[in-house]
């Protein structure tokens, strides 16, 4: 099975040690310096709640929305779970990344 997310809180998805070993992988191949790896994480996180932050305010934007509210609700859920299951493992993610 591909894995298309480097972190995923998918109950199918990788153990956490295995998804920090896919976020070094992919630091490596895009040429991360060691200033800008030890950033990365904390960028995942800032995403993680901007994007659930712009999902609740496009739900408090009159209609139409780009999708229906219940959607809408499940993409806000979605990116704070993911932010929830980030920052738990922060430092696993982190400690690939030195």
């Amino acid at each position: 099975m591909a894995w298309t997310w480097c972190i995923s809180s998918k109950p199918d998805a990788p153990p956490a040690a295995i998804q920090a070993a896919q976020v070094r992988i992919l630091a490596g191949a895009y040429g991360l310096d060691a200033a800008s790896r030890s950033r990365l994480i904390e960028a995942a996180l800032d995403r993680q709640m901007r994007n659930a932050r712009w999902w609740r305010s496009h739900l408090a934007c009159p209609p139409p929305h780009v999708a229906d509210d219940h959607e809408i609700a499940g993409r806000i859920r979605w990116s704070e779970r993911e932010h929830a299951y980030t920052l738990a493992y922060r430092t696993t993610f982190n400690a690939a990344l030195d």
